[in-house]
C-alpha cells in the first residue's frame, strides 16, 4: 500500500531532512551527499525509498541524476 511506503519514508530523519532540502532546491546526488556524514550506499537506499513512496523524482542528465519533489 502507497500509504505504508510514505509513512515507513517519513519515519527516517535523514530522509526528513533530504525531503527539507529538496523543498528549497533541486539536488544532485552529489549535492545531497555532501550534506550528510554516511557512506554513498547509504544515501542511494534513502533516495531509493524515497523515490519507491513517490516523494522525490529523479531525472538523469548526463552523468548526474538531478533530484526533485514529486508533484
Amino acid at each position: 500500500m502507497k500509504e505504508d511506503n510514505v509513512f515507513a519514508a517519513l519515519a527516517s530523519g535523514p530522509r526528513r531532512r533530504i525531503l527539507a532540502y529538496l523543498s528549497e532546491a533541486e539536488l544532485t546526488a552529489g549535492e545531497i551527499a555532501e550534506r550528510f556524514d554516511m557512506t554513498k550506499p547509504s544515501l542511494s537506499k534513502h533516495l531509493r525509498i524515497l523515490e519507491e513512496a513517490e516523494l522525490v523524482k529523479s531525472d538523469k542528465r548526463g552523468q548526474f541524476v538531478h533530484y526533485s519533489l514529486a508533484d
